[in-house]
């Protein structure tokens, strides 16, 4: 029979103050804008706080070694996965292999109104000129 692991109070306070801390951060780092990379961030930081709650709040760290390595391998292969889809939807279109998936799909979603009008060349256009090109195009 195996004995059992008993974790001090205070590691269970230090993990605790660490994942508000890495809440804080994410919260934080949420209004600031870095490109591609907050996507990134956002997702090492969750990963840290799932691996402290994995490693210390179920005890992870003292089991069986194989479930570690099973857990450690999940991660991996989900980081891997998710890296996969990230680069094919960060960067379609850019190479000219599919030009149609350049554009987003819904040119109307909200979430374009908060974003300055671009032409297909990146050069700012006016809001009144493009409604006024799309009545031409109703005639």
């Amino acid at each position: 029979m195996s004995e059992h692991h008993i974790t001090p109070l205070r590691t269970y306070l230090i993990i605790a103050a660490s994942l508000l801390f890495l809440s804080g951060v994410t919260v934080w780092v949420s209004y600031i804008d870095l490109g591609s990379f907050n996507i990134v961030l956002a997702m090492f930081v969750a990963t840290v706080k799932a691996s402290l709650v994995a490693f210390f709040f179920m005890h992870l760290l003292w089991d069986d070694k194989k479930n570690l390595t099973m857990f450690l391998m999940s991660l991996m292969f989900f980081g891997i996965f998710v890296t996969i889809t990230m680069l094919d939807t960060e960067f379609r279109g850019d190479l000219g292999l599919n030009p149609e998936t350049k554009d987003p799909i819904n040119k109307r979603a909200a979430f374009y109104d908060t974003l300055p009008l671009t032409d297909t060349h990146g050069h700012p256009v006016d809001e009144h000129s493009d409604k006024h090109h799309e009545d031409k195009d109703h005639h």
